[in-house]
């Protein structure tokens, strides 16, 4: 595969001990966009996987006077699994909290608590040291959340989402009445949680309402990248009803299933992106 084909700008060759020299810059980004300051504490929940990212916070975190916790666990096997107590009692507790973890912990009661309990943070699930070095790291995120307020106005006086694509792909879903989330990339005021470093906002359709067929040609998260493996998702009444593709609709089918739960094959979100510096597919997660 040449560079042609895949455009990456930056090769990731360095050496593992120095690799936190490069990803610093990202990490004290990070503390600038949660405002953090001198006295709070930042958890930093992680896994063995991404244990030199939650290190590399954690120095940044106390450059700037916080003080770092971190709590590390081994990988879990899906993105939302539920974290032990001690560590959803940590995030109630924390100034700030944040997920450079393998696995997602958006969907965990320790993030909801967290900010149901007036604390903020980020989610990081699937960052890469070179997500924290080049790329998306490099936005500026105060036009990100500019821009996501303006699209989320529009959105919010919307009856319904339609997305289509020169590939296919041509879905449509209620959205009247649902909230916007914004995850931009800030997170500085009490009970504000972030996509770091993408950049988002998000809406969650009408159960029941989307229709169509989706086909996801960059990546999905667990499975990879679908750039030269497009993935077909078929949803009727606001469910995945058909998965067609190769090697990687086979992968996603059969990580839906392992859940054992007719819930996951609800189709649940609308997101757009906002992050004009991020990469496509530049890190195989």
């Amino acid at each position: 595969m040449s560079t042609r084909e895949w455009p990456i700008s930056y090769w990731h060759y360095m050496p593992g001990p120095s690799s936190p020299v490069q990803m610093m810059r990202g990490a004290m980004k990070c503390m600038d966009c949660g405002g953090i300051k001198e006295g709070e504490t930042v958890l930093i929940s992680t896994d063995t996987n991404k244990i030199r990212i939650a290190e590399t916070l954690a120095g940044a975190a106390y450059a700037v006077g916080a003080t770092p916790i971190i709590i590390m666990i081994p990988p879990v096997k899906t993105h939302g699994a539920q974290l032990p107590e001690p560590i959803v009692a940590a995030f109630r507790e924390a100034d700030v909290f944040l997920q450079p973890s393998t696995w997602s912990q958006t969907h965990t009661k320790a993030r909801v608590e967290a900010i149901k309990a007036g604390k903020r943070g980020s989610t990081m699930c699937e960052v890469t040291e070179d997500a924290l070095s080049i790329g998306a790291i490099e936005a500026d995120y105060e036009e990100c959340d500019r821009l996501g307020r303006k699209l989320g106005a529009i959105l919010a006086e919307s009856k319904e989402v339609r997305i289509t694509s020169p590939l296919g792909t041509d879905i449509c879903g209620e959205v009247k009445g649902r909230p916007i989330q914004y995850e931009t990339g800030l997170f500085r005021e009490p009970g504000q949680f972030a996509a770091f470093p993408d950049s988002e906002i998000n809406i969650s359709p009408v159960e029941g309402t989307t229709e169509g067929k989706a086909v996801i040609d960059v990546s999905i998260m667990s499975v990879g990248i679908t750039l030269y493996d497009p993935v077909t998702l078929i949803i009727k009444e606001g469910k995945v009803v058909d998965i067609q593709g190769g090697m990687s609709a086979l992968k996603f089918r059969e990580t839906l299933e392992a859940l054992e739960d007719e819930k996951a094959f609800n189709y649940a979100e609308f997101g757009i992106g906002l992050n004009p510096c991020a990469r496509l597919a530049a890190t195989n997660l």
